[in-house]
Protein backbone atom coordinates (compact mmCIF):
# COMPACT_ATOMS: atom_id res chain seq x y z
CA UNK A 1 0.00 0.00 0.00
CA UNK A 2 1.86 3.08 -1.20
CA UNK A 3 0.60 6.25 -2.89
CA UNK A 4 0.64 8.96 -5.36
CA UNK A 5 3.31 11.79 -5.82
CA UNK A 6 2.82 15.59 -6.86
CA UNK A 7 4.16 17.48 -9.83
CA UNK A 8 3.72 20.65 -12.01
CA UNK A 9 1.23 20.93 -15.31
CA UNK A 10 2.93 22.14 -18.49
CA UNK A 11 0.66 21.29 -21.04
CA UNK A 12 -3.01 19.82 -21.50
CA UNK A 13 -1.49 16.38 -22.72
CA UNK A 14 -2.37 13.22 -21.47
CA UNK A 15 -0.59 10.09 -21.91
CA UNK A 16 -2.29 7.00 -23.49
CA UNK A 17 -3.73 4.86 -20.66
CA UNK A 18 -5.09 1.90 -22.12
CA UNK A 19 -3.87 -1.02 -23.08
CA UNK A 20 -5.58 -0.55 -26.75
CA UNK A 21 -7.24 3.27 -26.16
CA UNK A 22 -5.01 6.68 -25.71
CA UNK A 23 -6.29 9.92 -24.14
CA UNK A 24 -4.86 12.57 -25.35
CA UNK A 25 -0.84 12.38 -26.75
CA UNK A 26 1.66 15.34 -25.70
CA UNK A 27 3.83 16.50 -28.43
CA UNK A 28 6.70 15.93 -26.42
CA UNK A 29 5.39 11.89 -25.98
CA UNK A 30 8.49 10.55 -27.57
CA UNK A 31 8.98 7.18 -26.28
CA UNK A 32 10.13 7.39 -22.54
CA UNK A 33 12.50 5.15 -21.08
CA UNK A 34 11.54 1.54 -21.14
CA UNK A 35 11.92 -1.87 -19.06
CA UNK A 36 15.12 -3.08 -20.95
CA UNK A 37 14.60 -6.48 -20.42
CA UNK A 38 18.36 -7.53 -20.22
CA UNK A 39 19.65 -9.92 -17.68
CA UNK A 40 23.46 -9.69 -16.43
CA UNK A 41 25.81 -12.60 -15.34
CA UNK A 42 28.71 -12.88 -13.63
CA UNK A 43 30.28 -9.75 -10.68
CA UNK A 44 27.65 -7.37 -12.67
CA UNK A 45 24.97 -9.53 -11.64
CA UNK A 46 24.62 -8.94 -7.60
CA UNK A 47 25.78 -5.71 -5.67
CA UNK A 48 27.17 -6.46 -2.62
CA UNK A 49 25.33 -4.38 0.17
CA UNK A 50 27.56 -4.79 3.23
CA UNK A 51 26.08 -3.91 6.87
CA UNK A 52 27.18 -0.99 8.70
CA UNK A 53 25.16 -0.05 10.76
CA UNK A 54 26.45 -0.87 14.28
CA UNK A 55 23.48 -1.40 16.00
CA UNK A 56 22.25 -4.14 13.35
CA UNK A 57 25.04 -6.01 13.90
CA UNK A 58 24.91 -5.79 17.33
CA UNK A 59 21.77 -7.71 17.47
CA UNK A 60 22.76 -10.16 14.91
CA UNK A 61 25.51 -11.24 16.97
CA UNK A 62 23.49 -11.37 20.20
CA UNK A 63 20.82 -13.53 18.38
CA UNK A 64 23.86 -15.94 16.90
CA UNK A 65 24.62 -16.26 20.76
CA UNK A 66 20.85 -16.80 21.93
CA UNK A 67 19.93 -19.30 18.97
CA UNK A 68 22.93 -21.13 19.97
CA UNK A 69 21.86 -21.47 23.60
CA UNK A 70 17.85 -22.31 22.37
CA UNK A 71 19.58 -25.01 20.17
CA UNK A 72 21.13 -26.70 22.84
CA UNK A 73 17.75 -26.62 24.98
CA UNK A 74 15.90 -28.15 22.09
CA UNK A 75 18.90 -30.32 20.89
CA UNK A 76 18.67 -29.24 17.80
CA UNK A 77 15.44 -30.73 16.84
CA UNK A 78 12.85 -28.86 14.77
CA UNK A 79 10.49 -26.38 15.94
CA UNK A 80 7.67 -29.32 15.38
CA UNK A 81 9.49 -32.19 16.42
CA UNK A 82 10.37 -30.62 20.28
CA UNK A 83 7.42 -32.24 21.11
CA UNK A 84 9.27 -35.01 21.98
CA UNK A 85 10.89 -33.21 24.83
CA UNK A 86 8.97 -34.04 27.67
CA UNK A 87 7.43 -30.76 29.62
CA UNK A 88 8.93 -28.41 26.48
CA UNK A 89 6.37 -25.67 25.57
CA UNK A 90 8.62 -23.02 23.49
CA UNK A 91 11.34 -20.83 23.70
CA UNK A 92 11.64 -17.76 22.62
CA UNK A 93 15.07 -15.20 21.79
CA UNK A 94 14.83 -11.31 22.12
CA UNK A 95 18.00 -10.16 20.94
CA UNK A 96 16.81 -6.50 21.53
CA UNK A 97 17.23 -7.04 25.01
CA UNK A 98 19.37 -10.15 24.75
CA UNK A 99 16.98 -12.37 26.56
CA UNK A 100 15.76 -15.95 26.28
CA UNK A 101 12.28 -16.91 27.78
CA UNK A 102 11.76 -20.88 28.06
CA UNK A 103 7.54 -22.11 28.67
CA UNK A 104 7.38 -25.77 30.19
CA UNK A 105 5.40 -27.35 32.19
CA UNK A 106 6.53 -28.94 35.55
CA UNK A 107 10.53 -28.10 36.23
CA UNK A 108 12.95 -28.43 33.20
CA UNK A 109 15.11 -31.37 33.81
CA UNK A 110 18.80 -31.22 34.71
CA UNK A 111 19.99 -30.87 31.64
CA UNK A 112 18.59 -27.91 30.88
CA UNK A 113 19.06 -26.04 34.55
CA UNK A 114 23.01 -26.47 33.56
CA UNK A 115 22.74 -24.86 30.32
CA UNK A 116 20.56 -22.28 32.27
CA UNK A 117 23.08 -21.71 35.00
CA UNK A 118 26.40 -21.13 32.58
CA UNK A 119 24.99 -18.27 30.15
CA UNK A 120 26.93 -16.17 28.21
CA UNK A 121 28.01 -13.07 30.08
CA UNK A 122 25.01 -10.22 29.52
CA UNK A 123 22.49 -12.97 28.52
CA UNK A 124 19.31 -13.23 30.78
CA UNK A 125 16.60 -15.47 30.85
CA UNK A 126 12.82 -16.66 32.85
CA UNK A 127 11.41 -19.56 32.95
CA UNK A 128 7.46 -19.48 32.76
CA UNK A 129 5.02 -22.06 33.65
CA UNK A 130 2.73 -24.08 31.00
CA UNK A 131 -0.41 -24.73 31.53
CA UNK A 132 0.36 -27.46 28.53
CA UNK A 133 3.32 -28.87 27.41
CA UNK A 134 3.99 -28.84 23.02
CA UNK A 135 3.43 -32.66 23.05
CA UNK A 136 -0.44 -31.96 24.69
CA UNK A 137 -1.49 -29.48 21.98
CA UNK A 138 -0.15 -31.29 19.70
CA UNK A 139 -2.43 -33.76 20.94
CA UNK A 140 -5.86 -31.67 21.19
CA UNK A 141 -4.90 -30.22 17.70
CA UNK A 142 -4.89 -33.79 16.00
CA UNK A 143 -8.25 -34.10 17.73
CA UNK A 144 -9.56 -31.59 14.72
CA UNK A 145 -8.09 -33.25 12.15
CA UNK A 146 -8.97 -36.12 9.94
CA UNK A 147 -6.70 -37.23 7.24
CA UNK A 148 -3.86 -34.74 8.12
CA UNK A 149 -6.27 -32.28 7.69
CA UNK A 150 -8.85 -29.78 9.73
CA UNK A 151 -12.32 -30.79 9.99
CA UNK A 152 -15.15 -28.32 9.65
CA UNK A 153 -16.79 -27.07 12.56
CA UNK A 154 -20.63 -27.94 12.84
CA UNK A 155 -22.55 -25.79 15.15
CA UNK A 156 -25.91 -25.99 15.96
CA UNK A 157 -28.39 -23.52 14.52
CA UNK A 158 -25.77 -22.67 11.92
CA UNK A 159 -26.01 -24.16 8.68
CA UNK A 160 -22.80 -22.81 7.49
CA UNK A 161 -19.88 -25.36 8.12
CA UNK A 162 -16.87 -23.17 10.06
CA UNK A 163 -13.99 -23.31 8.74
CA UNK A 164 -10.57 -23.94 10.29
CA UNK A 165 -7.86 -21.97 8.97
CA UNK A 166 -5.30 -22.29 11.45
CA UNK A 167 -4.30 -23.94 14.25
CA UNK A 168 -1.62 -23.99 16.57
CA UNK A 169 -0.25 -23.87 20.07
CA UNK A 170 0.20 -20.75 22.01
CA UNK A 171 3.47 -19.64 22.65
CA UNK A 172 3.03 -19.47 26.41
CA UNK A 173 1.50 -22.75 26.52
CA UNK A 174 -2.18 -21.60 27.80
CA UNK A 175 -4.44 -23.02 25.10
CA UNK A 176 -4.79 -24.38 21.24
CA UNK A 177 -5.33 -20.93 19.18
CA UNK A 178 -7.89 -21.82 16.60
CA UNK A 179 -7.90 -19.64 13.39
CA UNK A 180 -11.52 -19.90 11.54
CA UNK A 181 -14.36 -18.35 8.65
CA UNK A 182 -17.27 -19.75 7.38
CA UNK A 183 -16.46 -22.50 4.44
CA UNK A 184 -18.38 -21.00 1.49
CA UNK A 185 -16.97 -23.58 -0.26
CA UNK A 186 -13.80 -23.95 -2.44
CA UNK A 187 -12.04 -20.89 -4.50
CA UNK A 188 -14.41 -18.46 -1.75
CA UNK A 189 -12.94 -15.93 0.15
CA UNK A 190 -14.15 -13.69 2.78
CA UNK A 191 -13.42 -10.17 1.85
CA UNK A 192 -14.57 -8.49 4.98
CA UNK A 193 -15.75 -10.18 8.50
CA UNK A 194 -19.53 -10.74 7.25
CA UNK A 195 -21.16 -10.40 10.25
CA UNK A 196 -21.61 -7.74 12.71
CA UNK A 197 -19.58 -7.11 15.96
CA UNK A 198 -22.07 -9.15 18.43
CA UNK A 199 -22.85 -11.86 15.68
CA UNK A 200 -19.09 -12.63 15.09
CA UNK A 201 -18.14 -12.18 18.93
CA UNK A 202 -20.97 -14.88 19.73
CA UNK A 203 -19.70 -16.74 16.53
CA UNK A 204 -15.87 -16.90 18.49
CA UNK A 205 -17.41 -17.87 21.45
CA UNK A 206 -19.34 -20.66 19.97
CA UNK A 207 -15.90 -21.88 18.44
CA UNK A 208 -14.02 -21.48 21.36
CA UNK A 209 -16.57 -23.65 23.18
CA UNK A 210 -16.94 -26.02 20.65
CA UNK A 211 -13.25 -26.82 20.26
CA UNK A 212 -12.82 -26.90 23.89
CA UNK A 213 -15.26 -29.91 24.04
CA UNK A 214 -13.68 -31.72 21.11
CA UNK A 215 -9.85 -31.37 22.20
CA UNK A 216 -9.96 -31.32 26.14
CA UNK A 217 -7.82 -28.48 26.41
CA UNK A 218 -8.29 -24.44 26.59
CA UNK A 219 -8.93 -22.79 23.51
CA UNK A 220 -8.66 -19.29 22.04
CA UNK A 221 -10.49 -18.74 18.29
CA UNK A 222 -10.03 -15.81 16.00
CA UNK A 223 -12.02 -14.95 12.86
CA UNK A 224 -9.18 -15.12 10.15
CA UNK A 225 -9.98 -15.55 6.54
CA UNK A 226 -8.69 -17.84 4.92
CA UNK A 227 -4.97 -17.21 3.62
CA UNK A 228 -4.84 -19.38 0.63
CA UNK A 229 -7.58 -18.12 -0.84
CA UNK A 230 -5.96 -14.39 -1.45
CA UNK A 231 -6.75 -13.13 -4.69
CA UNK A 232 -3.86 -10.32 -6.68
CA UNK A 233 -4.19 -7.35 -8.32
CA UNK A 234 -2.90 -9.22 -11.37
CA UNK A 235 -5.80 -11.49 -10.77
CA UNK A 236 -8.94 -10.96 -8.79
CA UNK A 237 -11.76 -13.18 -7.95
CA UNK A 238 -15.41 -12.28 -6.22
CA UNK A 239 -15.93 -10.70 -4.83
CA UNK A 240 -13.74 -7.83 -7.02
CA UNK A 241 -11.72 -5.71 -5.34
CA UNK A 242 -11.03 -2.14 -6.94
CA UNK A 243 -7.65 -1.40 -8.27
CA UNK A 244 -7.17 -4.37 -10.06
CA UNK A 245 -5.98 -5.20 -13.67
CA UNK A 246 -8.64 -5.78 -15.74
CA UNK A 247 -8.36 -6.93 -19.57
CA UNK A 248 -10.51 -4.85 -21.33
CA UNK A 249 -12.91 -6.18 -24.29
CA UNK A 250 -10.15 -4.87 -26.69
CA UNK A 251 -8.08 -6.97 -25.26
CA UNK A 252 -5.76 -4.09 -23.08
CA UNK A 253 -5.16 -3.58 -19.70
CA UNK A 254 -7.15 -1.15 -17.79
CA UNK A 255 -7.79 -0.84 -14.02
CA UNK A 256 -11.11 -1.54 -11.77
CA UNK A 257 -12.30 1.37 -9.74
CA UNK A 258 -14.96 1.22 -6.68
CA UNK A 259 -17.35 -0.88 -6.16
CA UNK A 260 -20.69 0.61 -6.44
CA UNK A 261 -24.42 -0.67 -6.16
CA UNK A 262 -26.61 0.85 -9.19
CA UNK A 263 -29.88 2.70 -8.29
CA UNK A 264 -31.97 -1.21 -8.15
CA UNK A 265 -29.21 -2.34 -5.32
CA UNK A 266 -27.50 -4.53 -7.85
CA UNK A 267 -23.24 -4.79 -6.79
CA UNK A 268 -21.07 -3.48 -9.95
CA UNK A 269 -17.82 -2.60 -10.31
CA UNK A 270 -16.70 0.66 -11.98
CA UNK A 271 -14.25 1.70 -14.08
CA UNK A 272 -13.66 4.12 -17.02
CA UNK A 273 -15.87 4.59 -20.04
CA UNK A 274 -13.11 4.95 -22.27
CA UNK A 275 -11.64 1.62 -21.79
CA UNK A 276 -14.58 -0.17 -22.95
CA UNK A 277 -13.61 -0.68 -26.49
CA UNK A 278 -17.01 -1.89 -27.34
CA UNK A 279 -19.20 -3.05 -24.96
CA UNK A 280 -18.53 -6.81 -23.81
CA UNK A 281 -16.43 -9.09 -22.06
CA UNK A 282 -13.87 -8.08 -19.22
CA UNK A 283 -11.63 -10.88 -17.78
CA UNK A 284 -8.51 -10.68 -15.05
CA UNK A 285 -5.52 -9.45 -16.76
CA UNK A 286 -3.71 -12.55 -15.30
CA UNK A 287 -5.19 -15.67 -16.00
CA UNK A 288 -8.20 -14.62 -18.17
CA UNK A 289 -11.06 -15.08 -15.57
CA UNK A 290 -14.21 -13.40 -16.58
CA UNK A 291 -15.10 -11.03 -14.62
CA UNK A 292 -18.42 -9.48 -15.75
CA UNK A 293 -19.53 -7.34 -18.96
CA UNK A 294 -20.10 -3.82 -20.03
CA UNK A 295 -23.57 -2.27 -19.32
CA UNK A 296 -24.74 -0.44 -21.54
CA UNK A 297 -27.06 1.26 -19.41
CA UNK A 298 -24.54 1.69 -16.81
CA UNK A 299 -21.95 4.40 -18.80
CA UNK A 300 -21.52 8.50 -19.10
CA UNK A 301 -18.86 9.36 -21.71
CA UNK A 302 -18.82 12.83 -20.21
CA UNK A 303 -17.88 11.06 -17.02
CA UNK A 304 -15.97 8.55 -18.45
CA UNK A 305 -17.56 6.20 -15.79
CA UNK A 306 -18.82 2.41 -16.63
CA UNK A 307 -19.92 -0.26 -14.38
CA UNK A 308 -19.57 -3.78 -14.95
CA UNK A 309 -22.04 -6.11 -14.61
CA UNK A 310 -20.63 -8.45 -12.01
CA UNK A 311 -22.53 -12.12 -13.28
CA UNK A 312 -21.40 -13.65 -9.56
CA UNK A 313 -23.19 -10.59 -8.34
CA UNK A 314 -20.80 -9.01 -5.68
CA UNK A 315 -17.97 -6.59 -5.38
CA UNK A 316 -15.95 -5.52 -2.29
CA UNK A 317 -15.57 -1.96 -0.50
CA UNK A 318 -11.78 -2.31 -0.88
CA UNK A 319 -8.89 -1.45 -3.00
CA UNK A 320 -5.94 -3.57 -3.63
CA UNK A 321 -2.59 -1.77 -2.76
CA UNK A 322 1.17 -1.65 -3.04
CA UNK A 323 3.38 -1.92 -6.23
CA UNK A 324 2.09 -3.58 -9.79
CA UNK A 325 4.36 -6.61 -8.92
CA UNK A 326 2.64 -7.01 -5.66
CA UNK A 327 0.81 -10.48 -5.92
CA UNK A 328 0.22 -11.15 -1.98
CA UNK A 329 -3.31 -10.23 -2.49
CA UNK A 330 -2.45 -6.32 0.11
CA UNK A 331 -5.65 -4.17 -0.39
CA UNK A 332 -7.40 -1.87 2.08
CA UNK A 333 -11.20 -0.83 2.72
CA UNK A 334 -12.30 1.59 1.28
CA UNK A 335 -14.35 4.23 4.62
CA UNK A 336 -16.13 6.49 2.37
CA UNK A 337 -15.74 9.56 -0.69
CA UNK A 338 -14.51 12.78 -0.05
CA UNK A 339 -14.38 15.96 -2.06
CA UNK A 340 -11.25 17.40 -3.54
CA UNK A 341 -9.54 20.36 -2.69
CA UNK A 342 -5.80 22.26 -4.20
CA UNK A 343 -3.12 21.06 -2.45
CA UNK A 344 -4.93 17.91 -1.12
CA UNK A 345 -2.69 15.01 -0.98
CA UNK A 346 -4.13 12.00 -2.72
CA UNK A 347 -2.89 8.42 -4.19
CA UNK A 348 -3.38 6.87 -7.60
CA UNK A 349 -3.78 3.10 -7.60
CA UNK A 350 -3.48 2.12 -11.36
CA UNK A 351 -3.02 -1.61 -12.09
CA UNK A 352 -0.64 -1.46 -13.89
CA UNK A 353 1.89 0.72 -12.49
CA UNK A 354 0.41 0.56 -8.71
CA UNK A 355 0.31 2.80 -6.39
CA UNK A 356 1.58 6.03 -6.02
CA UNK A 357 1.58 8.34 -2.94
CA UNK A 358 1.59 12.39 -2.52
CA UNK A 359 -0.02 13.09 -5.47
CA UNK A 360 -0.81 16.69 -4.69
CA UNK A 361 -4.03 18.32 -6.64
CA UNK A 362 -2.83 21.38 -8.20
CA UNK A 363 -6.25 22.36 -9.80
CA UNK A 364 -9.65 21.32 -9.65
CA UNK A 365 -12.93 21.62 -11.68
CA UNK A 366 -11.22 21.60 -15.28
CA UNK A 367 -12.52 20.56 -18.74
CA UNK A 368 -10.92 17.93 -20.64
CA UNK A 369 -11.37 16.69 -23.94
CA UNK A 370 -10.17 13.16 -24.54
CA UNK A 371 -8.48 12.05 -27.73
CA UNK A 372 -11.71 10.12 -28.35
CA UNK A 373 -13.34 13.80 -28.90
CA UNK A 374 -15.35 13.28 -25.40
CA UNK A 375 -15.36 16.40 -23.24
CA UNK A 376 -15.36 15.31 -19.81
CA UNK A 377 -16.66 18.53 -17.93
CA UNK A 378 -15.30 18.22 -14.66
CA UNK A 379 -11.94 16.70 -13.61
CA UNK A 380 -9.34 17.40 -11.00
CA UNK A 381 -5.64 17.62 -12.00
CA UNK A 382 -3.12 16.31 -9.83
CA UNK A 383 1.23 15.90 -9.76
CA UNK A 384 3.63 13.40 -8.45
CA UNK A 385 5.84 14.85 -5.59
CA UNK A 386 7.80 11.90 -5.26
CA UNK A 387 11.62 11.81 -6.61
CA UNK A 388 10.75 9.23 -9.46
CA UNK A 389 7.94 11.78 -10.53
CA UNK A 390 5.39 9.09 -11.54
CA UNK A 391 1.43 10.07 -11.18
CA UNK A 392 0.40 7.10 -13.10
CA UNK A 393 1.52 5.27 -16.75
CA UNK A 394 -0.69 4.18 -19.55
CA UNK A 395 -2.88 1.61 -18.41
CA UNK A 396 -3.63 2.62 -15.57
CA UNK A 397 -7.29 4.32 -16.91
CA UNK A 398 -10.01 3.50 -14.76
CA UNK A 399 -8.06 3.08 -11.86
CA UNK A 400 -9.12 4.69 -8.27
CA UNK A 401 -7.87 8.05 -6.51
CA UNK A 402 -7.90 8.20 -2.96
CA UNK A 403 -7.08 9.89 0.34
CA UNK A 404 -5.60 7.85 3.09
CA UNK A 405 -7.21 8.48 6.27
CA UNK A 406 -7.37 6.92 9.80
CA UNK A 407 -3.49 7.05 9.97
CA UNK A 408 -3.81 5.42 6.29
CA UNK A 409 -5.34 2.40 7.19
CA UNK A 410 -8.27 3.09 4.84
CA UNK A 411 -8.87 4.87 1.90
CA UNK A 412 -11.36 7.82 1.10
CA UNK A 413 -12.76 7.60 -2.53
CA UNK A 414 -11.65 10.61 -4.46
CA UNK A 415 -12.20 9.77 -7.97
CA UNK A 416 -11.39 7.74 -10.99
CA UNK A 417 -8.38 8.31 -13.46
CA UNK A 418 -9.41 9.81 -16.64
CA UNK A 419 -6.18 11.13 -18.38
CA UNK A 420 -2.62 11.50 -17.79
CA UNK A 421 -0.22 14.87 -18.52
CA UNK A 422 2.87 15.52 -18.76
CA UNK A 423 5.44 12.73 -20.32
CA UNK A 424 8.38 11.83 -18.60
CA UNK A 425 10.99 9.88 -18.52
CA UNK A 426 10.16 6.75 -16.58
CA UNK A 427 13.04 5.20 -13.90
CA UNK A 428 15.44 2.80 -14.94
CA UNK A 429 13.74 -0.53 -15.05
CA UNK A 430 10.18 0.72 -14.64
CA UNK A 431 8.17 -2.21 -13.66
CA UNK A 432 4.76 -2.54 -15.35
CA UNK A 433 2.38 -5.71 -15.96
CA UNK A 434 2.21 -5.05 -19.41
CA UNK A 435 6.02 -4.14 -19.48
CA UNK A 436 6.18 -7.73 -21.77
CA UNK A 437 3.93 -6.45 -24.38
CA UNK A 438 4.64 -2.69 -24.73
CA UNK A 439 7.31 -0.21 -23.06
CA UNK A 440 5.89 1.54 -20.18
CA UNK A 441 4.94 5.38 -20.39
CA UNK A 442 4.93 7.48 -17.17
CA UNK A 443 3.25 10.77 -16.91
CA UNK A 444 4.28 13.33 -14.38
CA UNK A 445 0.07 14.11 -13.66
CA UNK A 446 -3.07 12.58 -14.07
CA UNK A 447 -6.78 14.27 -14.52
CA UNK A 448 -9.58 12.05 -12.61
CA UNK A 449 -13.20 12.46 -12.69
CA UNK A 450 -13.88 13.04 -9.11
CA UNK A 451 -16.20 10.69 -7.52
CA UNK A 452 -18.74 12.44 -6.45
CA UNK A 453 -19.85 13.50 -9.48
CA UNK A 454 -19.60 9.95 -10.63
CA UNK A 455 -21.72 8.69 -7.93
CA UNK A 456 -24.56 11.60 -8.19
CA UNK A 457 -24.86 11.57 -11.92
CA UNK A 458 -24.65 7.78 -12.41
CA UNK A 459 -27.62 7.08 -9.02
CA UNK A 460 -24.68 5.19 -8.05
CA UNK A 461 -23.92 4.50 -4.36
CA UNK A 462 -20.17 3.30 -3.11
CA UNK A 463 -19.53 0.31 -1.65
CA UNK A 464 -17.28 0.57 1.82
CA UNK A 465 -14.99 -2.22 3.69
Amino acid sequence: MTKAQLGRRTALVAAALTGSISLFVSPLAAASASKSGETTTGADAVTSHQVTDQHMLAIEKKQEVLDKIAGEITEGLSESDRAKIPGFTEVAVDPDHNDLRLYWKGTPPQRVKRILAHLPTGVTTKVFPALYSKAELHAARNKLLHGGKPEDLHIPGNTTPIRITSIGPAVDGSSLQIGYDEDHGTGKRDHADPLAAGVRQSRTDEVKALTRQLTGVSTAAIYKPLSVDLSSRQQDSSPWYGGAALRNPSGGICSSSFAVKNGQGHYMMSTAYHCNGGNGQWSTYWGGTPVGTSDGLQQSASDDALGIDLPSGLSAGDLYDGPASETDGYYKAVSGWGHNNVGDYVCTDGANSGIHTNVQISQTDIGVTGENGVYRPITDLAYATAPDGVAAVNGDSGGPVFAGVNNYSTDEARGVITALDTTITCPTGYYTLDHTVRPPWCLHGVYYVPIYQILSDMNWTLVTG
